[in-house]
C-alpha cells in the first residue's frame, strides 16, 4: 500500500519537477505614422457625404484603437463633377508599429 502511494505521489509531482518556464517578450522595433484619406460623394447634399465620413471614421476609430492619433471630415464641398455633387474627404493619421517576439525556454 505505501508502494501504492509513493507511485501515485510521484505521478503528480513528476510534471512539475520537469515543467519549463516560458518567457515571451515584446519589443517595439520601428514606429511610423500612416495617413489614410478617403473621398465620400453624395448626389443630394453635404449632409450625406459628410455623414458618409463619418460613419467611415467611426470604423476607423473603432479598429485601430489607440493607434490613432489624428481625424477628421471636410465639410461638403460642392463639386463639378455630376456623379459626385458634393464631396467630402476623410483622413486619419496613426501608428504603425512593428514587434519583435521572442519565445524563451528556461
Amino acid at each position: 500500500m505505501r508502494v501504492m502511494t509513493l507511485a501515485v505521489l510521484t505521478c503528480f509531482m513528476m510534471p512539475g519537477a520537469f515543467a519549463k518556464t516560458v518567457v515571451h517578450t515584446e519589443e517595439v522595433v520601428e514606429e511610423q505614422d500612416k495617413t489614410d484619406t478617403k473621398v465620400f460623394c453624395s448626389k443630394n447634399n453635404e449632409k450625406e457625404a459628410v455623414s458618409l465620413c463619418e460613419k467611415w471614421l467611426g470604423k476607423q476609430t473603432k479598429s485601430l484603437g489607440d493607434r490613432m492619433l489624428t481625424s477628421n471630415c471636410s465639410q461638403g464641398d460642392m463639386s463639378s463633377d455630376a456623379g459626385c455633387l458634393y464631396k467630402a474627404t476623410g483622413e486619419i493619421k496613426f501608428m504603425m508599429k512593428k514587434y519583435h517576439r521572442d519565445t524563451v525556454r528556461e
